[in-house]
């Protein structure tokens, strides 16, 4: 432990303030879980697509662990997906439903109202499911969801999940990949 810093060998910190998204990440994603939300298998925008594709390749490769949550799963179930993302979905790890204890359902309520907002809970449902398995099971959530995205600092305090764009959570697994060579 040094300055408050847990400092794991051979994953040094990497600074993400260039990013504005979040002061410091520790944990480097070539060891933990990291979740791929629907939204981010397509983006249909660069260069998040481009990152989305590097993201699989590398997952594919064996470089990190990427895996899916059970409301995701349904999600990619839905007719109107591409066929080529049910596939790529179809490899993955994902979460099963199951029973929640007392804190992980106020977890989860807390992640449903910071989402909500003002708005009504009802629309972010889904969205909060996939935040809470990620923080459950992982350290990292991939999205391109406007609305997760907007309050990733929040959920980042209240439930410690990472919550980035394609393109950051590459550059953040490129950063960590380069501190092993």
């Amino acid at each position: 432990m040094s300055g408050g810093v847990l400092r794991r060998r051979r994953h040094a910190p990497v600074n993400l303030i260039s990013l504005g998204v979040i002061r410091r990440i520790v944990i480097s994603p070539l060891i933990v879980n990291n979740f791929i939300d629907s939204s981010a298998f397509d983006p249909k925008y660069e260069p998040e697509t481009a990152a989305a594709n590097e993201i699989h390749r590398l997952s594919d490769a064996g470089r990190f662990l990427l895996q899916i949550a059970h409301s995701s799963q349904k999600e990619i179930e839905h007719p109107n997906t591409p066929s080529w993302v049910k596939d790529r979905a179809a490899g993955l790890n994902y979460t099963l439903d199951v029973n929640l204890t007392e804190p992980e359902r106020a977890v989860l309520s807390d992640i449903r109202r910071l989402l909500a907002g003002n708005g009504k809970v009802e629309n972010i449902i889904q969205d909060a499911q996939h935040v809470f398995e990620a923080q459950k099971y992982g350290h990292y959530f991939i999205t391109t969801d406007n609305r997760i995205l907007s309050r990733a600092v929040v959920l980042k305090d209240r439930c410690t999940v990472i919550i980035l764009r394609p393109s950051e959570f590459l550059k953040v697994a490129q950063e960590f990949m380069a501190a092993e060579k």
